[in-house]
């Protein structure tokens, strides 16, 4: 692998408060509680996360963890541990490329922050099996072309109660990423679409210490905490409603903070008791999450950075530590293929990333064909010439010199046309070039991190370039990685 960084001041995160915290976090510092970019500023919070009360909840973890493939042993400690944590919503095959790149995030700075607190840190990722919107968990794009899982959901039903038969959708995936055995193995069919999801990345990190959880795990634990937050929904509001000098990404709703589960799922009411069966929204999320855990960073993506930014006052109103926010690692993976095409095309691969790239020109003329059909004008002229008595050519000549001009004429005709032809062909081929480049690189439009998956990477390269791509990450570099694989 080749790897270099597109610095975050190059490329666009999104919304203008991510792109600060990453260009110049200096301006924003105090809408966050701690500097993510200083391990060693995380020793104050590491003895507050210490030294407060919080629920148990190993034993519920590691019995989850051993179903699932994730670590138990890890998720036995995590009353007595710190951590770092992400989570992502659901997805088919792993999902979007920046889930599995979230998750090595996670898994590398729980290692540096191991070493810097001289203490375990342990890795963990929240899957987020209680979002309802099915139909963008229902997606894999890959060629162009988006993929689905058949069967009907009803709107509101979380995802955690999804069970569909992935046979039809395999066998689809299969004929469109390939047949690689060892890398379709780690990805084994079950009916449960969250719990297929949360095995197939288990799989994917075998070994490297990752505690899993979903958040039905929470609830009973969590109860007394999330009847106090949605009892007073105004101490989130006003947090929300706070002026930050950037746009806000998350406005207080009209009723509650908090879900009955269901199916379906409904926002609760203000002043409403809380149902045995809640589920959090994307604030209260946040606020559950570390109220239950002795977080040390949290790894988010822009858009995570910028509503966070909006909750530091809810976490102060709640007496909730509020953790690191470690932008996620992001990247682009490049296959020699692509390169070389590339490379034919004269396109800078970091500018085709940036969206930035243009369609090599399909109009200019071909100078060799120029100059062969400059060259028949002039037979041209001569004929005239010759036509008009204003040639003067020794005796006997005429005839010879006609049927030559003629052939010639002709000849350069042909000869032009066959060049012109075969640049036609030449930038007919280049423009499939260059729709396969952006294909696979700009897919939709964007960052191929947020439409395509690791999967098809690991059926072109074989299963072990997740770990190679995991031990190459570093979760301090701030930039978006350019993988030339």
């Amino acid at each position: 692998m080749n790897i270099s960084t597109i610095p975050w001041g190059r490329l666009d995160p999104g919304n203008p408060l991510a792109r600060d915290y990453l260009t110049d976090p200096e301006r924003v510092a105090q809408l966050f509680a701690v500097d993510y970019r200083d391990p060693a500023a995380l020793r104050p919070l590491a003895e507050a996360q210490r030294a407060r009360r919080r629920p148990v909840l190993g034993p519920a973890l590691a019995r989850y963890n051993a179903e699932i493939g994730g670590s138990e042993r890890n998720a036995a400690r995590l009353d007595d541990a710190l951590c770092v944590i992400s989570g992502q919503q659901v997805g088919l095959l792993y999902g979007p490329a920046y889930t599995t790149y979230k998750l090595f995030t996670v898994i590398n700075a729980a290692r540096v922050l191991s070493e810097e607190l001289g203490e375990e840190v342990i890795p963990v990722f929240w899957i987020e099996s209680e979002d309802h919107d099915w139909d963008e968990v229902n997606r894999f794009y890959w060629k162009g072309r988006r993929l689905r899982m058949e069967g009907s959901v009803p709107p509101g039903v979380p995802v955690s109660a999804v069970e569909l038969d992935p046979d039809s959708f395999l066998e689809q995936a299969r004929a469109e990423v390939g047949e690689q055995d060892e890398a379709w193995a780690l990805v084994q069919p079950e009916r449960g679409i969250a719990r297929w999801h949360a095995r197939n990345l288990a799989r994917l990190v075998e070994g490297s210490g990752v505690v899993f959880l979903e958040p039905n795990l929470l609830r009973e634990p969590m109860r007394p905490f999330a009847e106090r937050a949605a009892a007073a929904p105004e101490l989130i509001d006003v947090s929300l409603e706070k002026e930050t000098g950037y746009p806000r990404q998350l406005t207080p709703p009209a009723k509650n903070y908090f879900f009955a589960a269901g199916p379906p799922r409904a926002r609760l009411g203000r002043g409403a008791s809380l149902p045995q069966d809640w589920s959090t929204d994307v604030a209260s999320r946040v606020l559950v999450q570390n109220a239950a855990f002795p977080v040390l960073a949290a790894v988010c993506g822009p858009s995570e950075i910028h509503y966070w930014a909006q909750l530091k006052q809810a976490h102060e109103a709640f007496e909730v530590p509020m953790p690191a926010v470690l932008p996620r690692d992001a990247a682009t993976l490049i296959d020699a293929g692509l390169v070389r095409d590339a490379a034919k095309l004269g396109l800078d691969l970091e500018q085709v990333v940036r969206g930035l790239s243009s369609e090599p020109d399909a109009t200019a003329s071909d100078p060799v064909a120029d100059r062969l059909f400059k060259l028949g004008g002039e037979v041209g002229d001569l004929f005239a010439a010759l036509d008009g008595g204003g040639l003067d050519l020794p005796p006997n000549t005429e005839r010879p010199f006609r049927r030559t001009l003629e052939r010639l004429g002709k000849d350069l005709d042909k000869l032009a046309g066959r060049i012109v032809d075969a640049r036609a062909e030449a930038e007919g081929a280049g423009r499939r070039r260059y729709e396969r480049i952006l294909r696979e690189l700009r897919p939709r439009g964007g960052l191929q991190e947020r439409t395509h998956s690791l999967f098809p990477y690991l059926v072109r390269h074989g299963p072990d370039l997740a770990r190679r791509l995991r031990e190459s990450f570093d979760p301090y570099e701030f930039g978006h990685y350019l993988v030339q694989l």
